[in-house]
Formats: structure tokens, sequence, C-alpha cells
């Protein structure tokens, strides 16, 4: 039975005990994170409202948010609403001071917030807005923040929400929503509770609490859990009119098959109920159906159209009744979305527009107009030309604030109208297009667009605008780069009349990476932009014009990019102009990654990441974490690895070709730790989501063939490289050939297909002649060693390519190099250079973590020495030889860079030799080891001297 039968339906808890129990366990662990899921009206809030007189909560600071379906243009406003509560917990002088960051968002608690931090550009900002929230919800100690209909979230709020995943120790976070609006990030969560609608069982048990009565009819209860589908809320109101006694239980029992869906009868039982509360109260609960948002009193009063003190006893009355409630301080609202509907949906056509042109005058009065809101009313209320300026009015504000989610929509829902004026539905499509370039796009807004260029009523200039900005879209962010190339180049035409527009097209079609035709195609574009845009005054369009003309380069590794890279200016002078430069460093950093200049790679992706902030454009920040991925994958910083690029998978969502670099980076982790068959699928993942983006097709493909090789299937490799090369052939940029150069040709070796991988190999050789491409040149180096006359050709072939794979850093390639040198090395007779160039893998492979190549090693190893076990020699707090050896160059002035490359050892090896030697010495700065290395060398000239002079 339910723990209380008193009347009203709010203290009615009938069903969920064990959903209770389970949601108190969670948070008896704080921080926990739970998510309660469910449709409208099958008790989410109640539970919560349970969950909060819980002994589990007892104690605790309950902050309570609450998501609207007509939100304004508040970035994060469901918590910053829960946040207010903590006026009354937060002490003077308390808070940390990054929660100075709240300022903006926190008036109210300006009091008690430190001082305002110095401002920083828009993605920084946003990310210390983050941990600002995190330290001010740690603050009251132990804590749950209760945030309900998260599915009307913005996107903001969504980020926020998975920053906080992680929530401070003692606070725990329990959202609600609705799965079938909204696919909540159930990976995040520690407990995710669905609810289901009510048995027949719970139903009976729920009409005898709301009735008082002991037992209810069998029959009565079946027919009353078939008309409800169990849903709580439909049954409180069906059983409403019993309790008021309006009806009679009888008419509950079974009859003729009932016609009408449970939301109708819920409008009907809504409708009777407000007509025996009278005409005052219908029309205050009809004016809280209208507005949709809760409200305050005077705003009610004026939709209403009632004298003061008839509204307020009708509001009272409605109160009372549990037909509205007050969900905040003086603000009121309906029950439930169904409630809502139900007293809504029977209002005749003019009374409906009457209601909504009374909502807008009210709303239009108040000190800070909502916007959007009053976009919706004024549609509502037939007014076309206050509709569409407050559609574009909110659309720019929200966008100004940095709710560009909100923007998006809006444009598109207008644009989705039939009776969106003409001349609005060309700006609307436009403004949507150009937004949409600096949000992360979804597969609505795409098909909105496509659906506003079938309109043949639209202009020239328009059609052409839209078409550019949704090809671009398509191509950077969708991934669909055939239909975005199409788009563009039927754009050019149509935007003749606008030369600088037609040129940002010309300089989208030219970037090497997209599109299947040859490098000369995209340099012709380029050319053709580079004519259009001569003496502009644009500058944002020079800037990009010149961004897409440096990344080509770099892409095709030409030398002469370098210098442009240097002539880049250190600071811009507009965002637009910076989120050209902020994009330029993003492709300049992917293209070094795939000719192999690593170090600058890294370059590249800090100077983006301190811009791309102040840009505002989210899928340059996912570029630039995906093309980390791949060169941490590259250079063997492994740690945490598989956990950042599955993070970076589910980050990506509707835009699955971004997550191409993290499949890219499991599939080449996964083959160098030997799991060829996860390898083998990882890299089909990244052929399904990117199957236009050519270098990281062939790199795919290039994976796959090496799969094949582990499992010793080298006619399938042949297959697979040769795909692969066939596109870097179309494309004519031998330098993404890097990756697949040495699995062809070993596997046309293995295959007897000796000539053909001769052959790639002088193509690939002549492809690269000239090229900045040191990836490239370490892979003709395997090639070369594949193809050895002599096991001493290829011994030192091989040896060639590991000191080339270890600059860049590429430690496990220089390791497998090492290792196949020392195998020819031993075929030579040379056991002694074998043993020293295995132990050389043998380290790498122990500094990779990769237990089984070190024990293959070691086993190779103790052949070439005669059977004893390689380890290093241990030095004690001496320094060892190689560690000397860097002290003195770190003496003579050099960087880790310049050593590494002095030494052909990579970055990282270096870096811990510099470590090593200051522990040893005991000193803590790299001045002082300069001191000492200055000193070593002079030591060692001393003595080489004197040794001279004796002999």
């Amino acid at each position: 039975m339910p723990r209380d039968t008193r009347s009203s339906p709010a203290d009615v808890f009938v069903g969920r005990d064990v959903e209770l129990d389970a949601v108190a366990r969670a948070l008896r662990d704080s921080p926990a994170v739970v998510l309660v899921e469910g449709e409208a009206g099958v008790g989410k809030t109640r539970l919560v409202r349970e969950l909060l007189g819980h002994r589990a909560v007892a104690g605790r600071t309950v902050l309570l948010g609450r998501c609207q379906p007509l939100r304004a243009p508040l970035p994060y406003g469901p918590v910053v609403d829960a946040l207010r509560h903590l006026r009354e917990v937060v002490g003077t002088g308390s808070l940390p001071p990054i929660t100075g960051a709240l300022h903006p968002l926190l008036p109210e608690l300006a009091s008690l917030l430190p001082e305002p931090l110095p401002g920083v550009d828009a993605g920084s900002e946003r990310h210390r807005v983050f941990r600002a929230v995190r330290e001010l919800l740690a603050v009251p100690g132990r804590a749950v923040l209760v945030l309900e209909d998260v599915h009307w979230a913005d996107e903001g709020t969504h980020e926020l929400l998975r920053f906080l995943a992680c929530p401070p120790r003692e606070v725990s976070l329990v959202l609600t929503c609705r799965r079938e609006d909204f696919l909540p990030p159930t990976h995040l969560a520690d407990l995710v509770l669905r609810l289901t609608p009510l048995n027949a069982g719970h139903v009976r048990e729920l009409a005898c609490a709301l009735l008082r009565v002991p037992d209810v009819p069998e029959d009565v209860a079946a027919e009353l859990h078939r008309r409800t589908a169990g849903i709580p809320f439909a049954v409180e109101e069906v059983l409403r009119e019993v309790r008021d006694g309006a009806v009679d239980l009888d008419s509950l029992r079974p009859g003729p098959p009932d016609r009408v869906h449970v939301p109708v009868l819920l409008r009907d039982t809504m409708a009777d109920h407000l007509a025996r509360l009278g005409p005052a109260v219908t029309r205050v609960v009809q004016a809280a159906a209208v507005l949709d948002v809760p409200a305050a009193e005077d705003v009610l009063t004026a939709v209403a159209d009632l004298p003061v003190r008839e509204a307020a006893d009708a509001l009272v009355k409605a109160l009372r009744t549990g037909v509205l409630h007050e969900v905040s301080p003086g603000r009121y609202a309906m029950r439930h979305p169904l409630a809502r509907q139900a007293a809504y949906a029977p209002l005749p056509g003019p009374r409906r527009r009457s209601l909504h042109e009374r909502a807008a005058a009210a709303l239009v009065a108040l000190p800070d107009p909502p916007l959007v809101q009053l976009a919706h009313h004024h549609r509502r209320a037939g007014n076309p030309a206050a509709w569409v300026g407050s559609t574009a009015a909110a659309s720019e504000h929200a966008a100004l604030v940095g709710d560009t989610a909100l923007a998006v929509q809006l444009l598109e829902d207008a644009l989705a109208d039939p009776d969106l004026p003409r001349a609005a539905k060309d700006s609307f499509a436009v403004r949507l297009g150009k937004l949409a370039l600096q949000s992360v796009v979804r597969d609505h807004t795409v098909r909105r667009l496509r659906e506003v260029l079938a309109d043949r009523g639209m202009s020239r200039t328009a059609r052409g605008e839209v078409r550019l900005n949704l090809g671009i879209l398509l191509i950077n962010q969708v991934g669909s780069t055939a239909a975005g190339r199409a788009e563009i180049e039927r754009a050019v035409p149509d935007l003749s009349r606008r030369p600088a527009l037609a040129a940002r097209g010309m300089a989208a079609l030219s970037l090497p990476c997209f599109g299947p035709g040859p490098v000369a195609e995209h340099l012709r574009w380029l050319d053709e932009a580079e004519r259009v845009v001569a003496g502009s005054r644009d500058a944002e369009l020079v800037a990009a014009v010149r961004a897409n003309r440096v990344s080509t380069l770099m892409q095709i590794a030409d030398p002469s990019a370098w210098d442009m890279v240097a002539a880049l200016p250190a600071h811009a002078g507009s965002v637009r102009v910076r989120r050209q430069l902020t994009r330029t460093y993003h492709n300049l950093a992917d293209a070094a990654t795939w000719t192999g200049h690593y170090d600058r790679a890294l370059e590249f992706l800090d100077r983006g990441r301190h811009m791309v902030a102040d840009s505002d454009v989210p899928y340059l920040s996912l570029l630039s974490d995906g093309t980390r991925l791949r060169l941490n994958a590259a250079t063997g910083r492994w740690d945490g690895l598989e956990d950042d690029a599955r993070r970076f998978v589910e980050q990506a969502g509707d835009m699955a070709f971004l997550a191409v670099d993290a499949w890219l980076a499991l599939g080449w982790l996964a083959l160098d730790r030997g799991d060829a068959t996860a390898a083998a699928r990882w890299f089909g993942t990244a052929l399904a989501v990117a199957p236009d983006n050519v270098p990281a097709v062939v790199s795919a493909m290039a994976g796959r063939a090496a799969a094949h090789l582990r499992r010793g299937e080298p006619a399938a490799a042949c297959h697979e490289a040769e795909r692969a090369v066939a596109r870097v052939r179309r494309k004519d940029n031998w330098v993404w050939a890097a990756e697949v150069a040495w699995p062809l040709v070993r596997a046309h070796v293995r295959a007897g297909r000796v000539a053909e991988a001769a052959a790639f190999t002088d193509g690939f050789a002549e492809g690269i002649a000239g090229r900045d491409a040191p990836l490239a040149a370490a892979g003709l180096e395997l090639c070369r060693g594949e193809l050895a006359d002599t096991p001493e050709e290829a011994a030192h072939r091989f040896h060639a390519a590991a000191r080339r794979f270890a600059v860049l850093p590429r430690p496990h390639a220089a390791a497998v190099a090492d290792e196949l040198s020392a195998r020819h090395c031993d075929r030579a007779g040379d056991r002694a250079t074998a043993a020293d160039r295995v132990a050389a893998a043998i380290s790498a492979y122990r500094d990779l973590g990769l237990a089984h190549d070190v024990r293959r090693g070691e086993r190779a190893w103790r052949a070439y020495r005669g059977g004893v076990r390689p380890g290093r020699r241990g030095y004690g707090q001496a320094l060892s030889p190689r560690e000397r050896e860097v002290a003195a160059l770190v003496g003579r002035g050099l960087t880790n860079r310049e050593i590494a490359e002095a030494l052909f050892l990579s970055r990282r090896t270096v870096d811990n030799h510099v470590a090593h030697a200051m522990r040893k010495l005991g000193i803590a700065s790299r001045t002082a080891l300069r001191g000492v290395g200055q000193s070593s060398t002079a030591n060692a000239s001393t003595s080489t001297s004197t040794s001279g002079s004796n002999r």
C-alpha cells in the first residue's frame, strides 16, 4: 500500500519503492551522477520530490534547477538558477578566486563572489566558468544538484553537465529527462534509472490512495489502466473528476471500445474541471497554458484580461485545486506539459490568437522582454512582421551571448513555417548558413538548408551564399566531401555579383585533402581565388585565402610553406580574422602530422589552442583534439590514449567523420601493441566514417594492409595497400603514401611480386623528391631495405630508417626498423652490431610497455651475444655515458630538440636523460646543468689532449 493516503496527488507515492531505494543507494556513495529517464507524466518529478525527503539526502544542501521548453538565451540557465540558492550558504570571503568568473551569470551573489577575473578569450572563459561552477558546488560540502527536464537544456548546459560528470567529492547530481526528446550521455552516469508506466496493480493502488478508499473494483482498475496506459499523471487527471464528485466510479467500468487517446481524454477532463472552477479560473489557466513558461502574477493577469483582484482570487483557487502550481517564488505554471496541452488544445482559433496577442503585449512591456517567447506569441497571434522581427532579434541576441544552438534552432523553426514571408526566408536562410559554420552542426540543420535551396523563389545571390555555406558545412563538419564540393561549385556562378564570396568558395575547393581530383586541380582553384581577392580590403577574406594557400603547401610538403608559416601574423585585428588564423594553425597541425613534422605539429596545435576560444568555432576544437590523438599514437604518448579516443568519439556525436582521427589512433595503437584483429576493426570504422578524407583513408588502408601482414595474409595485404596507392596516384600527392609504402612493398615481396615492389619504390622516391616530408623519407628507407640485394645494404637501409623515425619521433617504427636492421646485421655476420641495434629496439619497446616485443628482442639479443640476457648497466648515482653525452651538449647550449637530432634520439628520450642527470647531480635548473656540461666538455677535451701527447 502507499506510504500516505492523503488526498493530494502530490502526497501519494506508489509503485516506485525499488527505484527510490536504488537512487538513495547511489547517493550514499558521493560523488554520484544519477540519470532518471522516462516519458512525460511517468513520475520523474514525483520520484525526485520523494528523494529529497529521504534520509539519504538528509543534512545535504539541495540545489534545484529546471529547464524550460521556451528557454531564454542564457547559457547554463538551469544550473545558474540552482546556484542562486547558495546565497544562504556561502560566506563572504570564503570562495575560491576562480568563482569570480561567475559575476556575469550570478549578479545576485556579486557581494559574495571574489573580484571578477580579467578577460580572456571565449573558449578559455567557458572553461573557466565550468571550473568556477564546480568550485562553487563544492562550497556547501555535502550537496545534491537536481536538474529537471534536461532534454530542454541548451548545448552549453549539456557541455557543462559533461564537465560535471566528475562532481566535487561530496556533491551528487540527479538529472531527469525524457529519452524520446533527448539522447542522454548514459555512459557518464553512475546510475541510469528508466521509469516505466505503472502496472495494473500499482494503478489500482494509486486509485485507492487518490480516492481514499480501501479498494476499487478490479474491472474498474483494469479499465483505468487501459485508458491511461499506466501513466501516473493521466491516472490522476482521470480520477480527479471522481474525487470531486463530478462523475461516478462506475463510469470507469469497461464499456464499448474506447476510441479516445489519452491526451484527448485528459483534454476533456481538463475542460470539465475548468468548467466547474468557473470562468475566472479558466481564463487564468488558459493564460498559463498560452504562456507555456512559469509567469509572474501580473503577466497572467494581463493575458487573462481580468481585474487584478479577480485574477488574484482565481490564481489562488487554481493553486489550491492543483491545476496550477508555484514553480519558484512568484512564478506559476501548469502542473505538467500534458496539463498544458489539455488546457490549450480546446481553445478556438480566435480565442488563441487573442490570448497570444495579449501575451506578446504583456511580455514586450517587461524591462527585459524575452525575445524567444515574443517571437512565439507573435507567430501564434498571426502578426508576421512582428514575428519576423522578434525572431531575427532573438537569434542575433542568442548568438551574441554564445547560445549558437538556440540561434540556429530559432531560424530553423522559422524556415520550416510555410507562412514565413519571402524576404525573410532569404535572409533567415543566409543567416542560418553562417551560424551553422560557427556551431556544431546537426543533421536537421543540413536538411533545413537543403529544403530552402529547393525553393525556386529564392534570389540567385541568396541561393549562392546558402549553397556556399552548406558546401563548407558538408565538407568541414559532415564529412560529405563530394556533396560539399558539388554545392560550392554550383554556388560560385550564382555569386558573380559577390566576388568576395565567390573567392571563399574557390578557396574552399583548394584543399587537397578533400575530393578525388589531383593536386593540380586544387591549385587552379587557389590561383583563381587569389586573383579575385587581389587588392581586396576584406581582411577576413584575404586571411581565408592565405590560410588555404599555406595549408595546401603544407599538405603537399612544399618547402616554401615554411616561409609562409614564418610570415603568419602573431595577432589578428578582429575576431573574424582570428578565426581564419585559428583555422590556419589547425590545418597546419593536421598537415604536419601527416608529413612527419611532429614537433612543429605540436607547436601549431598549441598556437591554435590559444586562439580557438576567441574564434568560438566548436568544431575547430574537435579537429585539434583529433589531430593530437593521432599525433600521440604516432609519437608513443600512449598513456590514457584509449580512454581519450573513446571520449572523443562520444564528443564528436553526430559529426562522426570528425572521429576519424580517434579511430585511426585506436587502430595504430592496437596494431603496434600486436592486436591485428582489433586494429583492422578500428581502421574499418575510420574508412566508414570519413570515406572522402584522402590522407585518413590512405592511413586506414595502410593499417589494414599491415594487419593482414601480421596475420600472414600477403595477398589481402597487397589488395588493401594497392587500393590506398590508387588514391594517392589519383591525388598525385605521394607524401601521403608514407604509411602504406612499406606494407605494400613487403606484401609484394612476400607474394613474389618483387618487380612491382621495385617499380612502386622508384615511383614513390620520384614522387617525394624535393618534398619536405620526413615520414615519407623514413618510409622510403624501409622500402629500400626490403628490396636490398645484400644483408649489408638491408641493415644499412633499415638502420637509416630507424634513425629517421627516432628524430620524428616515431619510437615504435624506429624500434621495428632497428630490429630488422639487427636481423640483417646477423645475416651479414656482424653479430655485435646486431646486438647493439636489437638492444636499442628492446629499450624502445620497454619504454612503450610492449612486453611481448621485449621478450622477442631479448631472445634475439641472447642469440647474437651467446646467451647473456640484455639489460641496462647500472650506474648508481653516477652519470651513464649517454647522460654525460647529453649533459655535454646541454653545456654547449643545445636545446633538447637539437640534441635529439644530433644523437638520433627521440625528444622524449632526451627529456628523460636530462631529468635523470639533474636528479643524480642534485641540481634543479637547466642553467646549473649547463655549467656541469661545460665542465665535462672541458675535462674531456683536456683528457684527449693529454692522451695524445703521451702517445
